[in-house]
């Protein structure tokens, strides 16, 4: 057995399944000249050692990092034009052993998983690499994030290249926030504790989320870095309020700022309390920034992990066009990689709520598929609470399993206890139970965080509902009121309100609402996606599906 330390380059080809089943010869034509031109070439040329062929894809080995570095990049520019080709490279640094027959090593099994994470057309390298690199060929690159590797036990940071035609900038680094100490008052020992345990907190719950690079201001400066948080406590009269703003170091511009308030009788409960909702407040913007950086990159350069951010930022715009869009965004992540946990919860999510909004069911066999991805989902990522929320809704909505359902609202509460979408999974749950009082609270969570919240109009259809099963007519008319105050044109709510109107013997008035809905567009929309209905009011899927403005005029 030979042991050496070697820079390693995995090799793939972008849809290589989907070109052969479109024309097998032509598939073999392109890979051929791929590698007798473009590629092996080229590698070899700056010293590139070919350990394994595997049809769409190589291992290679150099002993000069540059030289590595170089070669993929030349590689990348010359088939930036290519019709047909597309690769993904990633390289890394690590020890390999051989023998007469075959090689090995863990360095193996992470360039492998580091490829996955590339950008069709584009590099992505391990940190160990990249702070082995020049400053001139760093600055090539850019931070990428960091990332969880399949069967690699700690996260890893990444850095990417890719070709850009010429006369575009190359795009940057993913957007970096600076959380700086939180100023208190007053100035006593006791608040500046809890100052300090916020400040601690807002690193490691914003730090969960990809798409985001997080310092600490009392320990680094960063002097590169895109945003400044900044956070403001005070106490008095059992009391407090924590505000929290979001600072562009360009031009020292607020680009966000929210306050929070809660009693401080427990003070470990007002820390939870305020932390969860400038926690999930900063989950939105965090994708915004990220959607930001990619808006000018074609989907087909994307990476797994920046498909996953346009698709988040789609999912965010609450339209039918925008989720079918994200639905082809993760359809690419996972042609990309198959077994990426969160593509495959994503892709999962986008169908519940299309088939939702039309008021439809999920035919047998994508309703078997969408169950062995989200199954794959939970094995690939068992850390994500997203996960495990994406399977709970569909054993509730899509296979009616409650019980199911709340194991796994369980489970992606331990894993994060202040994420916020549960109480969305807790409100379906309660409703599907006629526990209406409790749905009512649970929706209540979600609604509390205002117009930060772009699912704000869906948030209030569903607890709309939630009060018109429970006999609350005056609240349900206030909330589908108000939704349909937000989302003018969607006839949805004003069906809904329409019903609340009926119940409280306001016939006119519910007759003036169906009168402006049948002017409206009878398009599903995904803010009046109908919730889990208990049995004795599945009736009510009749009266507020798409086209049904007749049916409750009627009735």
């Amino acid at each position: 057995m030979r042991s050496r330390i070697k820079i390693l380059m995995f090799v793939d080809i972008v849809g290589y399944s989907a070109m052969m089943e479109r024309d097998q010869n032509a598939a073999i034509e392109a890979v051929r000249e791929l590698k007798n031109r473009y590629f092996e070439p080229v590698v070899s040329d700056f010293g590139g050692e070919v350990l394994k062929r595997m049809g769409d894809a190589w291992i290679i080995a150099f002993s000069s990092i540059d030289a590595a570095l170089d070669s993929a990049m030349q590689v990348q520019s010359n088939l930036y034009s290519h019709g047909e080709i597309k690769l993904r490279i990633g390289c890394h640094i690590g020890e390999i052993v051989q023998d007469d027959d075959d090689f090995y090593g863990a360095g193996v099994n992470i360039v492998q998983r580091i490829q996955t994470e590339a950008p069709p057309g584009g590099i992505m390298i391990s940190e160990d690499l990249f702070r082995q690199l020049s400053d001139d060929k760093g600055k090539a690159l850019s931070d990428a994030g960091s990332f969880s590797l399949k069967n690699i036990s700690q996260p890893m940071r990444l850095y990417q290249w890719r070709s850009t035609p010429s006369g575009k900038p190359n795009w940057g680094d993913v957007p970096s926030i600076v959380v700086q100490p939180v100023e208190f008052a007053p100035a006593d020992t006791e608040t500046g504790s809890l100052a300090g345990d916020l400040h601690d907190q807002l690193i490691v719950r914003i730090s969960r989320r990809k798409g985001v690079m997080v310092f600490d201001g009392q320990n680094k400066t960063a002097d590169k870095a895109t945003y400044d948080l900044r956070g403001r406590l005070r106490l008095a009269g059992g009391k407090g309020r924590f505000t929290v703003t979001l600072i562009l170091r360009a031009d020292a511009r607020p680009v966000w700022s929210q306050t929070y308030e809660a009693e401080t009788d427990d003070i470990f409960a007002f820390c939870d309390e305020v932390l969860e909702l400038a926690e999930g407040d900063l989950r939105l913007q965090t994708n915004a920034f990220d959607g930001d950086r990619l808006a000018e990159i074609s989907s087909d350069e994307l990476s797994v992990s920046e498909l996953r951010a346009r698709a988040a930022n789609e999912y965010y715009k609450v339209t039918t066009e925008s989720w079918s869009y994200g639905l082809s965004l993760m359809e690419r992540a996972v042609e990309l990689n198959p077994l990426d946990g969160v593509s495959l919860a994503m892709r999962a999510e986008a169908q519940i709520m299309l088939h939702g909004a039309r008021y439809a069911k999920i035919r047998a066999d994508l309703k078997s598929a969408l169950l062995d991805d989200l199954n794959t989902a939970v094995i690939q990522s068992p850390q994500s609470d997203y996960v495990f929320w994406t399977r709970a809704m569909f054993r509730l909505t899509v296979m009616d399993d409650v019980t199911g359902a709340g194991a796994d609202l369980r489970h992606s509460r331990d894993l994060n206890p202040a994420y916020l979408e549960n109480y969305e999974l807790e409100g379906q749950i309660c409703l599907r139970e006629s526990n209406f009082a409790a749905a009512d609270a649970a929706y209540s969570r979600l609604i509390e965080r205002g117009a930060q919240d772009p699912l704000q109009p869906y948030r209030l259809f569903q607890r709309s509902v939630a009060r018109f099963c429970g006999g609350n007519f005056e609240g349900a008319e206030r909330d589908a009121a108000a939704a349909s105050n937000l989302r003018p044109n969607e006839a949805g709510h004003l069906k809904m309100r329409a019903l609340a109107l009926s119940k409280l013997q306001m016939t006119e008035q519910a007759e003036v609402c169906l009168s402006a809905a049948r002017r409206l567009s009878s398009d599903p929309m995904i803010t009046t996606k109908l919730p889990v209905l208990p049995p004795d009011f599945y009736w009510l899927s009749d009266e507020l599906k798409p086209g049904a403005e007749e049916f409750i005029r009627k009735t």
